[in-house]
């Protein structure tokens, strides 16, 4: 079918000639670009999918329409966890604020080799997972999301460190859970995904988190809300269950699931967290689903497990 050039499409080429930065090569508007707005379009929108959600909902939407930023003191302590009180008594915690600026430049370098070596440096340093999780990880991936928002870096930048930081996250995680062995009567939560959610980095450092702290993990990244996490729900009992939303457009979907859930004699009782990409940036919408809790940071997860202790 063939494409036929709008004048919104004209637009959104020049807007995006304009604002693609200095770094690498450019596209610079007296230039004659290599690439159609269509090209642009689609190759931009591929790039955002790919972007991690703690990243990408810094960011305006890919449709023109501005995100709901975070508050001050909300990206304060998400850039800086080490204000809270809670998160400061956290084993290693000084330790994992020190890599935090070199971490960052060696996602961002364009040589690799710089973002591989610090993986072995994190795994020698002996900080637990939960602490690299709250103290590292998410500072970081808060601050890629600064970068992009306040045009310092251009999404391609961003979705590359990205991309390396979920590598980095999944190996942690990966070495992480040899170490760990949850009693067998140690608590139960159960993660999963709705179908809109593409970012998943949030969902890895929960897990992370909860493994961490002893508890026994199913699901992930890998669970869609759907008819398989309905049946574990019901094969055995949890003390909690994570949903991470991706697109505010499943609130309903997400009202929905948790009705379902209490609604069942054997899931009545299961304490529901959401979090993800939709919570954190329109909390409000989800706020009359009958979830007991809504998480907007990796922060939270620790008043997570002591909620669902009670």
């Amino acid at each position: 079918m063939a494409y036929k050039e709008t004048s919104e499409d004209a637009a959104t080429r020049k807007e995006i000639s304009l604002s693609l930065a200095d770094n690498g090569q450019t596209l610079k508007s007296n230039e004659k670009a290599q690439l159609n707005s269509q090209d642009l379009s689609v190759l931009e929108t591929a790039i955002r999918e790919r972007v991690s959600g703690l990243v990408n909902n810094l960011h305006p939407d890919v449709n023109g329409q501005p995100s709901s930023l975070p508050t001050e003191t909300d990206l304060d302590f998400r850039l800086h966890p080490e204000n809270d009180e809670k998160a400061r008594q956290l084993s290693g915690t000084d330790k994992a604020i020190s890599f935090r600026e070199r971490f960052l430049k060696s996602l961002i370098d364009p040589d690799p080799r710089h973002h591989r070596e610090i993986i072995e440096e994190l795994l020698q340093a002996d900080i637990p997972m939960q602490t690299l999780a709250i103290h590292l990880f998410c500072p970081v991936a808060t601050q890629l999301g600064t970068y992009w928002c306040n045009d310092e870096t251009d999404f391609m930048q961003v979705a590359v460190a990205s991309t390396r930081l979920n590598t980095i996250v999944n190996h942690a995680t990966y070495a992480g859970a040899k170490l760990v062995n949850p009693h067998p009567s140690a608590k139960r939560v159960l993660l999963a995904r709705s179908h809109g959610t593409r970012h998943t980095l949030g969902v890895t450092l929960v897990r992370m988190c909860f493994r961490d702290m002893g508890w026994i993990v199913d699901g992930g990244a890998d669970m869609e809300i759907g008819d398989t996490l309905y049946m574990r729900l019901s094969s055995r009992p949890y003390n909690l269950l994570g949903l991470s939303i991706g697109q505010i457009e499943e609130t309903a979907d997400c009202k929905d699931a948790i009705a379902r859930c209490r609604a069942e004699p054997a899931t009545r009782d299961v304490k529901i967290a959401l979090g993800g990409a939709a919570v954190v940036t329109r909390p409000g919408e989800f706020q009359n689903t009958g979830a007991d809790v809504i998480a907007r940071s990796a922060l939270e997860v620790m008043n997570l497990a002591e909620y669902a202790s009670r």
